[in-house]
């Protein structure tokens, strides 16, 4: 459903706002995502490893509000002159384009702090009604925009803050009902806090892998190139959630199945390798066909993006189950060895690229440096010795799958 109504907001988006437009609330956007990132600290992927048995579902949320607090405190106020020079040369204005920036930092921060208690806790519920209850008002609110026929990226990026919001907000009101938990004990946290530390770099890493096309393509591109690839890059990115999603998912379960010596790897990377190929190939058949006239005519040129972005489709896939195995089995390393030569190369090939051949550099870009992450992922997860992930950690209860 998330997919859906994304797709759905990001056509309204593009035949509202033009290539310009689009291309600014995107760039807008990747500011928010790096931020939150910046503000995780690497405890999304942490603390479901790190979580005790015992700790209960509102327990684990206030946990996970509590690993990134303070660094995201930092890194809003941190933003702010960046996205108030973005915002003053738009119709929006700076004042606005900042108010409208935090809404939607705070709550992406806020909603990845409540999902990240989702996959540790295995109590999907309330986050996923938050979730859809914030979809469901993001597209009215943005088909409003869209009738009333409004223009101003700020609003644009206001509406998106405001209803996202509410994702977090349904999220706790539902918690509350449920038992506390166990008392809290701090040691876990400092323990999830470390081994996000640990993982930070790899997911600064991928961050910059997978958003520096958009971040670059305004500067050494322009905003219309930006928004000719943000409409074929979104629906790309859609296809690998489900990926993020299963290793999300499955984290806790490899980690058990490590510990007992019962983890086989390669039905999950077979896996990743069969849905990748998959995806790539609806991305660029239905891609090719729908994008003009979904769109509109100034998107056509977008059709030539999406060969590289389906290639993609499929490395990125592969090196985010690989980098899940490894950080499962207690290889943090393997993230470090995958996602830091890949953003190695993803700037590279940006700065190369873009200015000669602008979205559909990026595109190319993006494609070559997934399958550098692909490869060194793999090569690390098959080389690596197996040995006990993190000597602290007790065997976890099976938890249930939660959906994105």
């Amino acid at each position: 459903m998330a997919a859906a109504a994304s797709l759905l907001i990001n056509v309204l988006a593009a035949r509202t706002l033009g290539p310009a437009g689009r291309g600014n609330v995107a760039l807008l956007l990747q500011v928010g995502y790096l931020t939150n990132m910046l503000a995780m600290a690497g405890t999304d992927r942490a603390y479901p490893v790190m979580i005790p048995p015992q700790r209960g579902a509102l327990a684990a949320t206030g946990d996970a509000i509590r690993l990134v607090l303070p660094s995201g405190a930092i890194f809003l106020l941190a933003s702010i002159p960046l996205v108030f020079t973005i915002g003053a040369g738009t119709s929006s204005g700076a004042g606005l384009t900042v108010v409208a920036f935090l809404v939607a930092a705070l709550a992406m921060v806020a909603g990845g702090a409540v999902r990240t208690a989702a996959a540790a806790s295995g109590v999907a519920g309330p986050f996923v009604a938050g979730a859809i209850t914030g979809q469901l008002v993001l597209v009215v609110a943005v088909a409003g925009l869209a009738v009333l026929d409004v223009e101003s990226p700020g609003l644009w990026l206001l509406a998106y803050g405001a209803a996202l919001s509410l994702t977090p907000v349904i999220a706790w009101a539902l918690l509350r009902r449920q038992p506390a938990g166990a008392s809290p004990d701090s040691g876990h946290l400092r323990q999830a806090r470390r081994l996000g530390l640990r993982l930070l770099p790899a997911g600064l890493a991928g961050m910059v892998m997978l958003r520096a096309d958009r971040l670059l393509l305004p500067w050494l591109g322009s905003y219309e190139q930006l928004g000719l690839y943000i409409v074929v890059a979104t629906v790309a990115e859609f296809a690998v959630w489900p990926v993020q999603s299963y290793v999300d998912a499955q984290a806790a379960r490899w980690h058990r199945q490590h510990l007992t010596g019962t983890l086989r790897r390669a039905r999950p990377m077979l896996a990743a390798t069969a849905y990748g190929l998959a995806a790539g190939v609806a991305l660029l058949g239905a891609g090719s066909l729908l994008v003009p006239p979904v769109f509109g005519d100034e998107y056509r040129g977008s059709v030539a993006l999406l060969a590289p972005l389906a290639a993609g489709t499929l490395f990125y896939s592969v090196s985010r189950v690989a980098v899940g195995l490894g950080v499962a089995t207690g290889r943090a390393r393997s993230a470090l060895v995958a996602d830091i030569p890949a953003m190695v190369v993803a700037l590279a090939a940006y700065v190369l690229l873009i200015p000669e051949w602008g979205a559909l550099g990026a595109a190319v870009g993006s494609a070559v440096a997934y399958g550098v992450g692909a490869v060194l992922a793999v090569s690390t997860l098959t080389t690596s010795p197996q040995r006990p992930p993190i000597a602290v950690l007790p065997a976890l209860p099976a938890r249930q799958r939660y959906p994105r």
